[in-house]
């Protein structure tokens, strides 16, 4: 199986790049320059360093062809400050992209797509009194990363 990762040198990326490769699989991931210090990435790894961001749809079309499984592994968190409104921030690393990215999986004919979003999201669902969702914008933006996500899914692609 072909699968495009974006964001494969990150923590969740990398470590989904090197499972999917220990398994057999062909993995293509863009991923912002410079390679992670000491980040073990396998040398089976079609490894593009571009922003994703940055590239045409053709291009991005290019590296999703003949692939089954897109994998969104990017975005910014918590750690990066940002000016206010600070959800502003969230809402163009973690969400906006998404939207065209799933939008290109789907033109390029992939079936499963995986976004790795956070475990705030969990949180959230599991304790709702808590206000999660309200209090924080970061994790305000990771819920409706994943609600942007689902609502692409349908009999042709599997979000």
């Amino acid at each position: 199986m072909k699968v495009f990762i974006i964001g494969g040198t990150g923590l969740l990326g990398l470590a989904a790049a090197n499972k999917f490769i220990e398994d057999g699989h062909y993995v293509t991931s863009l991923a912002l320059p410079p390679i992670p210090k000491g980040a073990p990435v396998s040398p089976k790894t079609n490894l593009v360093l571009e922003n994703h961001a940055s590239l045409s749809d053709d291009d991005l079309l290019s590296y999703m062809a003949d692939c089954e499984t897109f994998i969104f592994a990017a975005g910014v968190d918590e750690r990066l400050e940002s000016k206010p409104p600070v959800y502003d921030m969230y809402y163009k690393y973690n969400i906006q992209p998404l939207g065209r990215l799933l939008k290109l999986a789907k033109k390029a004919g992939i079936r499963k797509a995986i976004i790795l979003g956070s475990y705030f999201s969990y949180f959230d669902r599991t304790w709702p009194e808590l206000g999660l969702y309200k209090n924080s914008p970061y994790i305000r933006s990771r819920i409706e990363q994943a609600s942007l996500a689902m609502s692409f899914s349908d009999e042709k692609i599997n979000v």
